[in-house]
């Protein structure tokens, strides 16, 4: 049987246009974060709200956990590609967690804060040895800052009772319950405390740690072995994002909003402060992946003699970056 040239035009229309729909198909990623409102992690939903991602051909699926074991659980099980983590996640990679550093994504923790009630009328510091203290989870950032204040106040690590408590506002309502004395959390969670005038931040960690790095974008090692291009588009998205942010303020504080549920003067005061610690171009400095590395080493969270090459890479980051 023979087709009239009209319908075998159209055939071939048909499967060119299939070819091209499934030729720029965008791959989907799904990306775990520990905190559903930290304005760190809303650099992901400024990026997907300003179509950077897209621009790349992907499509972002946020997944928000509750602090930084569990995204390495996510990891692990295989149920999200990209961890948005912290510097302290390096231990969870030394002990075969199935991911690596593919990017260094902030330095010292100046987002970071020690908050009490305020009706509790404490001053410093040194009135809350032995005292409950809120984390999001054992082994993440806070408890790794928490730890690292107590070191601080010459107590060893065990200067505070650590208490898992979840994210973000899981912490807030353990201090506003009277279940613990403070909390090791966001900066911009203790300012809204403050701006509702029930919470005092005692302390910015970021003015007693000056080198750090404070968070790290992993991708899991299933990921980068199927679909490093993926990774790679990924990363130059969320720099694009990045150098966005720092150019559009009031933009980037509306679009950021959303997330961390800020009033629009906190939103500023936060960005003020924050922005400056986002890295845009990924690589890692040396010192403070030392810092972390013997931070960790210390606490006997990682043995010594983990190489860098199994923590993290730079092989994902563009060319220019």
């Amino acid at each position: 049987m023979r087709w009239p040239l009209s319908v075998l035009c159209i055939l071939l229309c048909i499967l060119l246009s299939m070819y091209a729909v499934s030729a720029h198909a965008s791959d989907k990623l799904r990306v775990g974060r520990p905190t559903p409102n930290g304005f760190d992690f809303a650099i992901l939903d400024v990026g997907v709200a300003k179509g950077f991602y897209k621009q790349h051909d992907l499509d972002i699926e946020s997944v928000v956990l509750e602090g930084s074991a569990k995204v390495t659980i996510a990891i692990t099980s295989g149920s999200i590609d990209i961890s948005l983590g912290t510097g302290t996640d390096f231990a969870f990679v030394a002990k075969g967690a199935p991911e690596r550093g593919v990017a260094a994504m902030a330095g010292p923790p100046l987002n970071m804060a020690f908050i009490v009630r305020s009706a509790d009328n404490i001053r410093s510091v040194s009135e809350l040895k032995g005292k409950k203290v809120a984390v999001s989870t054992v082994g993440s950032l806070t408890s790794w800052l928490a730890q690292q204040l107590s070191r601080h106040e010459g107590w060893g690590n065990d200067g505070f009772a650590l208490v898992a408590s979840g994210g973000g506002p899981s912490m807030a309502a353990a201090l506003l319950s009277g279940n613990v004395d403070a909390t090791s959390s966001s900066l911009e969670g203790g300012l809204a405390l403050e701006e509702a005038g029930k919470g005092k931040i005692l302390l910015a960690y970021g003015d007693v740690i000056h080198e750090f790095l404070t968070h790290v974008i992993f991708a899991s090692n299933d990921i980068a072995a199927k679909n490093p291009n993926a990774v790679r588009r990924f990363l130059k998205a969320w720099f694009e994002t990045v150098v966005f942010m720092n150019q559009h303020k009031d933009e980037a504080i509306r679009l950021s909003r959303p997330v961390t549920g800020l009033s629009e003067a906190t939103a500023a005061r936060v960005y003020d402060v924050e922005m400056p610690m986002y890295f845009t171009d990924g690589h890692f400095d040396p010192k403070a992946v030392d810092v972390v590395r013997k931070s960790l080493v210390d606490m006997n969270l990682m043995p010594s003699d983990v190489p860098d090459k199994a923590l993290f890479t730079e092989a994902f980051l563009s060319p220019g970056q």
